[in-house]
């Protein structure tokens, strides 16, 4: 069935004129939206601010002038060993997160900040 003019349209959706919504059907409306689950500042902030760290934490394993550079030994070990260690970490939790970020909203935020500050100081 099709309407012909506006006013079909009008009287076929029962609609009257000056009528606001009521606070029941906004409710509904605002509650299925999943507000509850609003993004955080906190947890983008911290992810890049981990990546950052651990960015330069691995763009220091090729300066020769990095403390934990080439030519260092133990600290160069050490410091290289744990910026490769935080960067494989973070790739595996950027996976996991593709797998559950409807569930995990923040931690899809944070993942997606810290890889790309990773790849950000890589590429710099």
């Amino acid at each position: 069935m099709t309407s012909r003019s506006f006013e079909d349209r009008l009287e076929r959706i029962q609609w009257v004129p000056g009528v606001v919504p009521t606070h029941d059907m906004i409710d509904s409306v605002l509650g299925g939206r999943g507000l509850a689950k609003a993004r955080s500042v906190g947890a983008t902030l911290f992810g890049a601010i981990l990546g950052i760290m651990i960015g330069f934490g691995v763009k220091g394993i090729t300066l020769a002038e990095s403390p934990w550079g080439p030519d260092t030994g133990f600290p160069g070990l050490v410091g290289g060993g744990l910026s490769l260690a935080a960067m494989g970490v973070s790739i595996v939790l950027g996976l996991y997160v593709v797998l559950r970020s409807r569930r995990y909203p923040w931690l899809m935020q944070f993942s997606s900040m810290n890889l790309l500050m990773i790849v950000v100081l890589l590429l710099s």
